[in-house]
């Protein structure tokens, strides 16, 4: 029988934010609070499902993005020889590195909440929930250029984003969440704010399938999860009812063919959604959600 729209409704719901924001309030709070040099300039933010308006209920671990800005890396190898020369003759070495700055906010983190409370992974620096706080993921990053091209004439043809290394590996890692949530937003506004309210159904839909142990929690990863309802029409998402909004996205979903799926992007709209790289989702595990997702839907 059809999900009953109260159901639908109740899933659609933003779940708590105050927690979030004391856990982000924290961290900010701790790391401005260091004794910088004046030529240190960073941004603190949130990113993920907390800071897109896309969290449900039981989600926990907030994503706190410190962006060290008083360098810049970029792609200028990929640029042509004479664009490269000119890069180079116009910008300098940054005086500071991304691993100095990484060193002093893990130091400042665990000065302020003690070293048990601080854990460095590989790809973020956990910092446990206590006293009021969520768990919470830094993570410590430069900003990155990626350039289309570049001449003296015109500095900025390129998108920005962030980029860091992971600890373990020395995997580089490149993301764009400024654009990520833009993007999102200007979506969730063509779409008469059903946008994300649908997204958060479909997640709730997700938890219930990892809860009963039908697909593993590593099968469809929020960030890809979102990445894919990007790419569904607007049209699809300005139906009256949720009920009507969620059959019109899963009919479109289960009509796309491998190669269909192949073209699909980001929501940042910089790399495609399917891919060999870890930070792309890959198509056997989409299929797989997909089948589990209509499964769901169609014996409620």
């Amino acid at each position: 029988m059809p999900i009953p729209e109260a159901q639908l409704q109740t899933w659609s719901n933003q779940g708590a934010t105050t927690s979030s924001a004391t856990t982000y309030n924290s961290i900010k709070t701790c790391i401005e609070g260091h004794n910088w040099n004046n030529d240190v300039s960073f941004d603190i933010y949130l990113q993920g499902s907390y800071r897109n308006s896309t969290n449900i209920r039981g989600d926990s671990d907030v994503d706190v993005v410190v962006e060290f800005n008083s360098v810049f890396y970029s792609n200028k190898d990929e640029l042509a020889p004479q664009q490269l020369n000119d890069f180079n003759a116009y910008f300098s070495d940054g005086k500071y590195t991304l691993d100095s700055f990484k060193e002093a906010v893990i130091r400042r983190l665990k000065s302020y909440y003690g070293d048990a409370y601080v854990v460095v992974g590989n790809n973020s620096i956990k910092v446990l929930a206590n006293s009021g706080r969520l768990d919470c993921d830094v993570v410590c990053c430069a900003t990155y250029r990626e350039y289309n091209s570049f001449s003296r004439t015109n500095l900025s043809d390129y998108s920005k984003g962030i980029i860091f290394w992971t600890s373990e590996t020395n995997q580089k890692v490149i993301n764009f969440p400024k654009l990520h949530f833009d993007n999102g937003a200007s979506k969730n506004q063509n779409c008469n704010s059903n946008y994300k309210q649908t997204i958060r159904i479909i997640k709730n839909i997700k938890s219930r399938l990892v809860g009963s142990g039908k697909i593993g929690s590593s099968l469809a990863p929020s960030y890809f999860v979102e990445g894919l309802l990007y790419n569904i029409p607007d049209s699809d998402f300005q139906n009256n009812t949720h009920s009507s909004r969620v059959l019109a996205l899963l009919n479109t979903f289960d009509s796309y063919s491998d190669t269909q799926l192949e073209s699909l992007v980001c929501q940042n709209r910089q790399r495609y959604l399917f891919g060999n790289s870890k930070q792309q989702w890959n198509i056997v595990d989409c299929k797989v959600f997909r089948s589990y997702l209509i499964k769901f839907w169609n014996e409620f």
